[in-house]
């Protein structure tokens, strides 16, 4: 997904502030909503609030984000029509998915507030740097698992900040006659340690979008499993460039570098304590849960780091205004398909595929499988991989696929979610590594990555299969 800035030109000052009050109003009243409603049944209406305020954001943010999202916001109301007019009784259903989608966008505008103290924060430079000191035999490893840790705060720029680290080393190393780290193994790594990130960050699209969609998932359960996963298929994914850092030049010594990776690996068991704590404390969703966290870590951290404090300087409102321009293009887009994937989940069941599936005429396994594979499918053929994952999840999460088998279909969803990004040419992951490695985006998924994404579909095939069998 690409991630746009939008920012407020000086005639544009009252929508800026508008937007910035619409947005904590979308974010205090989900939570208010999910955790008061329990109690308090009469707060349920606080959920339409917060759906009103992040559809009126997506609406002023709409002549500014990318022509796909415009395209998204349009279907969505397209297919809102079709199903008010065709089905009415259908309308609970898409009302579900509104607030759903609502969920999204506040959590999407949370993860933008924390951008900025991450982005100036000199503590992740300094972890990520200490990885190049490792042995070369040990430096794959490092990089691939270390990268998955620092993108659960960095995300996507984890892969040009290691790929810029690993360039300035070589240029040094040729200035002074001495050998260098290669840039496109360290890329390649950061590349593949991301994506594996998104099978079991717990502040992620892809594991928001499951355990919103899968009732009898117990997410807890469920980031156990998946953090296995994904280490189990990146340990064997080392395998795939046994030899590309065997050179060992002379490593530099990173002061503070020790202290700094530690400081972060505990930053982010603590960011997922916390999340489970108040999952489970709460009783809501880990969407809601990280709604609550995300704006606690953007008013700590540059309270803890010094370099960070310029990024906390701003007004909350300004603050939370720049989160939503900076995130608008995904808040819509996954705003949108989660209506448009309930309006594609009701006409499939209208032509009798839960009808099928209950049956038994469609095997479960066969369908949690079909997802595995068909996702990251739709992302090669360039069709966004988003709508895809959200039309599964709704279509078989709540049936008796999520029903009998939560944790195979889960785990199949996020693999997927991963495989999609890395097969997609058109993914922020692509086109970022394309970019530092002089290649174009289609040569990066069919070309250099497709051996881990054929790898990594069938290690997760394998993975997905023994879930099913034990579960």
């Amino acid at each position: 997904m690409g991630v746009s800035r939008i920012l407020p030109r000086t005639g544009e000052l009252p929508l800026h502030r508008i937007a910035g009050g619409l947005a904590v109003v979308m974010i205090a009243a989900l939570v208010a909503g999910q955790v008061g409603g329990r109690f308090l049944p009469g707060l349920g209406i606080l959920d339409w609030l917060a759906a009103t305020a992040a559809v009126a954001l997506a609406l002023i943010r709409l002549p500014q984000v990318q022509r796909i999202a415009r395209r998204f916001a349009l279907g969505a109301l397209v297919v809102a029509a079709l199903v008010a007019i065709l089905a009415p009784e259908a309308l609970p259903a898409m009302q579900r998915a509104l607030f759903q989608g609502t969920a999204f966008s506040a959590f999407l505008t949370t993860l933008g507030l924390i951008r900025a103290p991450v982005r100036a924060s000199k503590v992740i430079g300094v972890a990520a740097a200490r990885l190049f000191a490792y042995p070369a035999r040990l430096r794959a490893l490092a990089m691939t698992f270390g990268a998955q840790f620092l993108s659960v705060l960095f995300n996507i720029g984890t892969i040009g900040m290691m790929s810029d680290i690993a360039a300035d080393h070589a240029a040094r190393a040729r200035a002074e006659g001495k050998p260098g780290i290669d840039p496109a193994p360290v890329t390649l790594a950061a590349l593949r340690g991301t994506l594996m990130m998104t099978v079991w960050n717990p502040i992620g699209v892809g594991f928001a979008i499951v355990t919103s969609a899968i009732p009898a998932l117990d997410p807890v359960l469920f980031l156990a499993l998946s953090f296995g996963a994904a280490m189990l298929v990146s340990a064997g994914s080392l395998l795939l460039d046994r030899g590309a850092t065997a050179a060992d030049p002379e490593r530099d010594s990173v002061p503070g570098g020790g202290r700094a990776l530690a400081a972060i690996l505990a930053a982010v068991a603590g960011l997922i304590a916390v999340t489970l704590g108040l999952h489970r404390a709460l009783d809501v969703s880990f969407l809601v849960a990280a709604c609550v966290v995300l704006p606690l870590l953007a008013v700590l951290w540059p309270r803890i780091e010094p370099a960070a404090r310029g990024a906390g300087a701003q007004p909350p409102l300004d603050a939370l205004s720049e989160a939503s321009a900076t995130m608008a293009n995904e808040a819509t887009i996954f705003l949108a398909a989660a209506v448009i994937g309930a309006g594609v989940s009701v006409a499939l069941n209208a032509l009798g595929v839960g009808a099928l599936i209950e049956s038994g005429a469609l095997p479960a396994l066969a369908v949690i499988l079909g997802c595995l594979v068909l996702i990251p499918l739709a992302g090669a053929a360039l069709i966004p991989h988003s709508i895809v994952m959200v039309l599964a999840a709704q279509l078989f999460g709540s049936g008796p696929v999520g029903a009998a088998h939560p944790l195979a279909l889960a785990l199949a969803l996020c693999f997927a979610w991963a495989l999609a990004i890395s097969a997609s040419p058109i993914s922020a992951m692509s086109i970022i590594t394309g970019r530092v490695l002089g290649l174009l985006p289609a040569r990066v998924t069919f070309g250099v990555n497709r051996a881990f994404t054929l790898y990594g579909l069938g290690a997760a095939a394998a993975l997905v299969c023994l879930t099913y069998f034990l579960e």
